[in-house]
């Protein structure tokens, strides 16, 4: 059922979404209120599943930074809620966001930016939107390193619909952003309820596996 909305939500271009986020402009309102508990499910959610590996949750607008022990390289995760208005109903979009920082398996490449490019038919692929070091070789090594098919698998069973990745060359580190049906929540007007897609244990597993996997990926380069 998932697929299918995903699907039907890619063939009306709804999730060609501006990268400009919106989490912070919410407005401190009954509906906000409403969706924030649902956050705090979500994170309360998460936090059993990873059991003794997730250390603290902390709250801002619409946000939850989570932190993490015990994974090589996953130990950060910030659950963001963008929302976008709809005809009677308002969709929180949820945004995954983990940060990694190189360690000495890292050899610096210069700021980039990936990203998994979803098409109607076929399978994903991966594109460098920018790249800006000399070393064309490296591109193709990271290209290849993503398409893991361990990664590729999650990424299906995850229904990911946006999954983009951006290096900072001054501070060495790697933005890893992905959106999912999985976690995000509805608000309807009529009647005036909401709605969370709660994650499965084996799915919350699955996330945990696929930023560890793509922090594998980025770090290990040279």
């Amino acid at each position: 059922m998932r697929r299918q909305l995903v699907e039907s939500r890619l063939g009306m271009g709804m999730l060609q979404k501006e990268k400009n986020r919106n989490a912070a402009k919410a407005r401190n309102s009954f509906v906000t209120r409403k969706v924030e508990n649902k956050l705090d499910v979500l994170a309360g959610e998460i936090k059993k599943h990873a059991g003794e590996c997730c250390t603290s949750i902390e709250k801002s607008t619409l946000t939850r930074s989570m932190s993490f022990k015990g994974f090589q390289y996953f130990n950060n995760l910030k659950l963001v809620y963008n929302w976008e208005n709809r005809f009677m109903s308002v969709n929180y979009n949820l945004q995954m966001i983990s940060e990694f920082l190189p360690n000495d398996k890292y050899e610096e490449t210069g700021s980039c930016v990936f990203e998994l490019a979803f098409k109607m038919k076929g399978k994903p692929s991966w594109v460098c939107k920018s790249w800006n070091d000399s070393d064309v070789v490296k591109k193709d090594e990271y290209i290849k390193r993503l398409s893991n098919p361990l990664i590729m698998d999650r990424v299906k069973a995850l229904d990911i619909v946006d999954l983009e990745i951006t290096h900072y060359g001054i501070t060495g580190s790697f933005v890893v952003s992905c959106e999912s049906m999985i976690g995000s929540t509805t608000w309807i007007l009529i009647p005036p309820i909401t709605s969370l897609i709660t994650p499965k244990e084996s799915e919350s597993v699955k996330f945990f596996e696929l930023f560890e996997l793509l922090g594998d990926a980025l770090i290990n380069n040279k």
